[in-house]
C-alpha cells in the first residue's frame, strides 16, 4: 500500500513542479509521511503479494529511508526539481527490494533501482556533470550484465529462488553466486570496481550524489546481506577470505587516495568508498550473531551522514561556488549553521563518539571481534585513524583559517529543516542503539 502511495505521488508531482516547486515538495513530503505511517502500521507488500515480508528490521530501515528522502525533498531548488518524482519512485522500489524474500525479484528490483539511478545522474548542467553521468551509466551497464549472467547460471542449478529454499551447494552454484556478487560489488563501490564512483560522485549533481552514495548504497547493502546470507553462512571460511580481503583493500586504498585530493567532492567520494570497505566487515563476520546488527546499523548511520554532507556541499557550490577544500576557509564565520551541520556530519563519518558514525562502526567492528576477526578489525581501526587526517584538514579550513570571501551565504528554510532532520537522525542513532539491536538479535 505504501509503495502505491509513493508511485501515485511520483506521477502527480511533475504536474506541479515546473510552475510551483513548493507544491511539488509538499506533495512529496506528504507522500513520504503517509508511506511512513503505513509502514509502521505493518501494511507491507507481503500483505498483498507472495515473495515479500515486512519484518521489524525492514520497517526501521524503510522508515529511515523515507525520512531521509523527505529531508532531501525539502532541500531541493529549482534546477533539481525533477529529482522529486524520481525519489518517490526510488523509495517505492527500494521498499519492495528490502521486503522481498526471493532472489529473482531481488535482481529485478535491483536493476530497477539501477535504471532510476541513471535518471538521477542525468540531471546534467555542464560537461563536468555529463562526464560523471556517462561513467556511472557505463559502470552500471557492466554491473547489470555481470549480475544477469550470474542469475542465468544460478537458475539452472537451484530448484527455487526463495531465500529459504535456494540451493547453496555445488560448484556451479558457487560460481553463479560469485559472478552476481562481482556485479553487486560495482554498485557498492568495492575496489577494484570503484573507479567509476571516485569520479562520478564528484562530477554529478551533488544532490544526486547524496542519493546515489548515501541512500541507494545503504539500501543495497542491507538487501544484499539478506539475499546472500545463506550462502555466507554455508561457507564461513570463504566469506572471511573474500569479504575480508576486499574490505582491507577497499578501505586502505580509498583512505590513502582521499589524503591527496583537493576537491571536496572527491574527498567525499573516496570517503564513501572507504566506508564500503568498513561495511564489508559484518559480511566477513557472518558467523557472529551481531553481523546483521552491524550491517543494519552501518546502513542507517551512513544514510544520514553521507546524504547530509553532499547536500551541504551542494548548497555551498550553488550559493558560493565552493568546490575545493581551500574554498572552505572561514565558512564558520560566513554561515555558522551550514558549517555546524557539515562539521557534525564529518565528525560522524570520522567516527567521533555520540554520533551515528561511531556507533555504526562499533557495531560492525564488534561483529568482527565476536567472529574472531581481530586482524580485520585492527586494520579497520588503523584506517579509521588515517581517515581522520583528511577530515581534520576540512575542519581546519572551516574554523581556523581566515575567510577568502567575506560575504555571507544565504540558505532556504527548507534546507535548514532538511539538515536538522538529518542531524537529528545522526544524534539519535549515535546515542540510542536499542532500536537496532532489538530488531536484529533473537
Amino acid at each position: 500500500m505504501s509503495a502505491i502511495v509513493l508511485i501515485i505521488a511520483g506521477l502527480i508531482t511533475p504536474i506541479f513542479y515546473r510552475k510551483n516547486i513548493q507544491i511539488a515538495k509538499g506533495i512529496a513530503v506528504t507522500a513520504f509521511g503517509l508511506a511512513l505511517y503505513l509502514v509502521f502500521s505493518g501494511k507491507g507488500l507481503g500483505n498483498y503479494l507472495p515473495g515479500f515480508s515486512l519484518t521489524s528490521d525492514i520497517k526501521l530501515m524503510e522508515g529511515v529511508v523515507l525520512i531521509t528522502l523527505a529531508a532531501v525533498s525539502l532541500s531541493l531548488t529549482g534546477f533539481e526539481r525533477p529529482l522529486i518524482s524520481q525519489m518517490l519512485f526510488l523509495s517505492a522500489i527500494s521498499m519492495a527490494l528490502l521486503e522481498t524474500t526471493n532472489l529473482f525479484i531481488y535482481i529485478v528490483l535491483f536493476e530497477a533501482i539501477a535504471i532510476i539511478s541513471y535518471i538521477l545522474v542525468a540531471n546534467i548542467r555542464n560537461f563536468y556533470n555529463a562526464e560523471g553521468a556517462i561513467k556511472a551509466f557505463i559502470a552500471g551497464a557492466v554491473a547489470s550484465g555481470i549480475i544477469l549472467f550470474g542469475l542465468a547460471l544460478f537458475s539452472f542449478v537451484s530448484p527455487s529462488f526463495d531465500y529459504n529454499s535456494i540451493s547453496v551447494t555445488g560448484k556451479f552454484t558457487l560460481i553463479a553466486v560469485a559472478i552476481m556478487l562481482a556485479g553487486i560489488f560495482y554498485k557498492l563501490t568495492i575496489v577494484p570496481m570503484h573507479g567509476w564512483a571516485a569520479d562520478a560522485y564528484a562530477q554529478i549533481n551533488h544532490v544526486a550524489a547524496a542519493i546515489l552514495s548515501g541512500v541507494i548504497k545503504s539500501i543495497i547493502l542491507v538487501a544484499t546481506f539478506n539475499a546472500f546470507k545463506r550462502f555466507l553462512e554455508a561457507y564461513p571460511t570463504m566469506a572471511v577470505i573474500i569479504f575480508g580481503f576486499f574490505a582491507v583493500v577497499t578501505m586502505t586504498l580509498a583512505n590513502f587516495m582521499a589524503l591527496w585530493q583537493k576537491r571536496i567532492s572527491k574527498v567525499l567520494a573516496y570517503s564513501s568508498i572507504a566506508h564500503s570497505g568498513y561495511a564489508l566487515i559484518p559480511f566477513a563476520a557472518v558467523g557472529s550473531k551481531f553481523a546483521y546488527a552491524g550491517i543494519l546499523y552501518y546502513a542507517i548511520a551512513y544514510i544520514f551522514m553521507q546524504t547530509a554532507v553532499f547536500l551541504v556541499l551542494n548548497e555551498l557550490r550553488v550559493k558560493a561556488g565552493i568546490k575545493h577544500i581551500e574554498d572552505l576557509r572561514g565558512l564558520g564565520y560566513r554561515h555558522p549553521f551550514l558549517a555546524l551541520f557539515f562539521t557534525i556530519q564529518i565528525f560522524s563519518l570520522a567516527g567521533i563518539p555520540l554520533l551515528a558514525g561511531f556507533m555504526s562502526k562499533a557495531a560492525a567492528f564488534y561483529a568482527g571481534v565476536d567472529a574472531g576477526l581481530w586482524w580485520l578489525v585492527l586494520i579497520a581501526l588503523l584506517n579509521s585513524a588515517l581517515a581522520v587526517a583528511y577530515y581534520v584538514v576540512i575542519i581546519k579550513n572551516i574554523y581556523l583559517d581566515e575567510p577568502v570571501e567575506k560575504s555571507e551565504i544565504g540558505v532556504s528554510y527548507g534546507t535548514l529543516v532538511g539538515q536538522l532532520i538529518l542531524l537529528g537522525g545522526t544524534f539519535y542513532f549515535g546515542i540510542v542503539a536499542s532500536n537496532i539491536f532489538s530488531v536484529t538479535l533473537p
